[in-house]
């Protein structure tokens, strides 16, 4: 880990964390939600074996989603570059893989589909790192 202990990696995540929570609220209580979803997007802890740190960075990028109306969902993704795109589908396959609004991280999944090709599935399943990881098997 680039001389970082994995205790070092977990602190900084954590931080990396609080400061996106802090931004992207902050930005969504401002109705600014592209902005919004691109700071939810930023940093996740790919790779971490901290659940609850996976957990949070779901529940931020969630309460993001759950801001946007459906009817802007192709509008916000047109504004994420490959990068953010492929972030949100992790949090998407990890929304879906929880049954928590199931429809809602359906209808989000069918439209990153259509804007970015299937290769953002190919992309997310096959990444090594993830957020959907359990238990920490890298």
């Amino acid at each position: 880990m680039d001389g970082f202990s994995e205790e070092d990696m977990q602190r900084i995540y954590q931080m990396a964390l609080e400061e996106r929570q802090n931004t992207a609220t902050g930005l969504l209580n401002q109705g600014k939600t592209v902005m919004a979803l691109k700071e939810a997007l930023r940093k996740p802890p790919l790779g971490s074996k901290d659940e609850q740190l996976k957990r949070d960075s779901f529940e931020l990028v969630s309460d993001v989603v759950l801001g946007i109306k459906k009817a802007d969902i192709t509008n916000h993704i047109q504004e994420l570059d490959d990068e953010h795109i492929d972030g949100l589908m992790r949090y998407v396959y990890y929304g879906l893989s929880t049954a928590e609004n199931s429809n809602l991280w359906l209808d989000w999944h069918a439209k990153v589909v259509a804007y970015s090709g299937k290769g953002v599935i190919i992309r997310v399943m096959s990444e090594r790192r993830s957020i959907l990881e359990r238990g920490g098997d890298n």
